[in-house]
């Protein structure tokens, strides 16, 4: 009878643990800025963190993409929105860092840059000055040089543009060491606000293209598919839920980011309705046309010196996915 108690005992012992391995949930760390166009990342977590089986999400607020940049090649964060500049750079050196190994997962965002000047300016008014940009691997450096290019204005000779750090944006500004922003929101309507700064109202300025893309090391898509598709779909599903608020005013999204990026409400909350740079949160797969395009700009200023298979860095299945499936239960028209 003893051993019968005792084969149960183990019986059950062994079928708990097992059990309890096939729900254990997959730690994974999100990088993040407290930028606008971040907002899907926040806001996936705060409405599904209690809701997710496979997944343990921890989001980490980062002040820069650089460091973001530097915690992904270590393996210390697992996924992030980041500038496709970045992107390539990471990856045009996996082969030398197999713990960087990542893929594109999406894009969850286009737009939301603002450029902003202490003054009313045209672009022809731009010779000469000094612009701030979030650094020389972001993609409103690769837009302002084409902009500028465009004008007949040759990048550090007509007019210079030089990386800063978010925090320092407005004392620059107002101390004279740039003399306009181009920015993710909300920095430039802090700008607007804050320092009396114009908006430069020509559409050339706005990017209707991702300035960032959803990324997931390839090791922790390989290793728990499941749970990165839960996330993926957190993240597609708040960028709904973004776009539905936008349509009302904004201020549900403005009341939580506070507790992420603690913005005021308002701030944000116009911004966001306003549309400031053309934000869209509509979620949509990258055309691979642009992300070439931009590889050969940085390879053209030496950001990267060789080119990068893409074949081996995109796997939008899920966002795929999760776009098609949004659109069949689309009432018919």
């Amino acid at each position: 009878m003893k051993k019968l108690i005792y084969s149960w005992v183990i019986l059950f012992v062994f079928i708990t643990i097992a059990h309890s391995d096939n729900i254990k949930p997959d730690i994974v760390r999100i990088g993040y800025i407290a930028l606008l166009p971040q907002l899907p990342l926040i806001i996936s977590y705060e409405n599904d963190r209690l809701n997710f089986k496979h997944i343990q999400v921890e989001p980490i607020k980062f002040k820069s993409f650089t460091s973001i940049e530097a915690a992904i090649r270590v393996g210390a964060i697992h996924a992030a929105a980041i500038p496709i500049p970045i992107i390539l750079s990471i990856a045009s050196d996996m082969a030398e860092c197999k713990i960087c190994d990542i893929n594109i997962m999406g894009a969850i965002q286009k737009g939301g840059t603002l450029f902003v000047a202490k003054e009313s300016l045209s672009i022809k008014d731009l010779q000469g000055k000094v612009i701030g940009v979030p650094g020389f691997d972001s993609i409103e450096t690769f837009s302002l040089i084409h902009i500028m290019k465009n004008n007949d204005f040759t990048f550090g000779l007509d007019y210079k543009a030089i990386g800063i750090t978010f925090d320092s944006a407005l004392k620059d500004l107002k101390t004279d060491k740039l003399q306009a922003l181009y920015l993710p929101e909300p920095w430039g309507s802090i700008a607007e606000k804050e320092e009396n700064a114009v908006s430069i109202e020509d559409e050339t300025f706005s990017i209707q293209q991702p300035t960032t893309l959803l990324v997931i090391s390839k090791e922790k898509l390989t290793q728990n598919p499941k749970a990165i598709k839960e996330w993926v779909e957190s993240v597609f599903n708040a960028c709904l839920f973004i776009e539905n608020d936008i349509q009302s005013g904004a201020r549900q999204t403005a009341i939580i980011q506070n507790k992420y990026f603690n913005f005021p409400n308002d701030l944000v909350a116009e911004s966001l309705s306003n549309r400031k740079g053309r934000i869209d949160f509509t979620p949509f797969i990258p055309d691979l046309d642009y992300i070439k395009s931009i590889m050969t700009k940085a390879t053209e200023i030496k950001l990267i010196m060789k080119s990068v298979e893409f074949d081996k860095i995109l796997d939008t299945t899920i966002m795929a996915d999760l776009i098609a499936r949004k659109k069949s239960a689309l009432p018919e028209n």
